[in-house]
């Protein structure tokens, strides 16, 4: 699989295709201390249910968004780094099961895990010592045992923050994608890895498909 940040370029290039306009100034990252309480206290049980530090809920820092258009539509691509166990987790809150993305990437995390093992159960994908100071030591790579892989935990709980956050506020409209997602009998991977002309409707179909009412 070509790296995540060519896989972005090539899909903003292809939604501006279909007429979106991509602007320079992204909103900042969202933080947990914008949240509510209430979502607040759903990133921190998952903090806790993982092994995180019961104080480091905003130590939890999610970086830059995707893709950002004019009309305050943000998108997220989510490649095989994103559908594991852990993300599953985040998928199961009450107020996650309206996201129109959920049940998709659901079934992802369950059916694509062990992508997500061959891509990420080695060096800095598995754990770093940023994430063992929130989880502790990770498990030895590719096993679930113990600590497991912080990295893998951090990042899910940074997309839960994104989908709060977004949940949170009017200004802008989060629409997920995922690069197992099926575009006309292709997976979105495939279409980015080989874009044709005719591609780019049906991915800003998908997209317009994937963004909350």
């Amino acid at each position: 699989m070509v790296k995540t940040g060519a896989r972005a370029s090539v899909l903003g290039a292809t939604l501006v295709a279909a007429g979106l306009r991509i602007i320079a100034d992204r909103p900042a990252p969202p933080r947990t201390s914008a949240l509510t309480a209430s979502f607040r206290s759903d990133i921190r049980a998952w903090l806790v249910d993982f092994g995180g530090r019961t104080d480091a809920l905003d130590r939890l820092r999610p970086g830059s968004w995707d893709l950002v258009f004019d009309d305050g539509l943000v998108v997220e691509l989510d490649e095989e780094l994103h559908f594991n166990r852990y993300r599953a987790r985040t998928l199961q809150a009450p107020w996650a099961q309206g996201l129109p993305w959920t049940a998709p990437y659901l079934r992802y995390c369950s059916d694509d895990e062990a992508a997500c093992l061959a891509a990420a159960k080695w060096g800095k994908r598995w754990t770093n010592p940023s994430c063992e100071r929130l989880f502790g030591v990770a498990a030895p790579a590719g096993s679930f045992e113990g600590n497991g892989a912080p990295r893998w935990k951090q990042r899910a709980l940074y997309d839960a923050i994104k989908d709060a956050f977004a949940l949170s506020q009017q200004e802008y409209r989060l629409a997920r994608v995922a690069v197992y997602d099926d575009i006309e009998g292709r997976t979105l991977e495939e279409v980015l890895r080989s874009p044709r002309p005719d591609d780019a409707e049906a991915v800003a179909e998908l997209v317009r498909s994937r963004m909350p009412s």
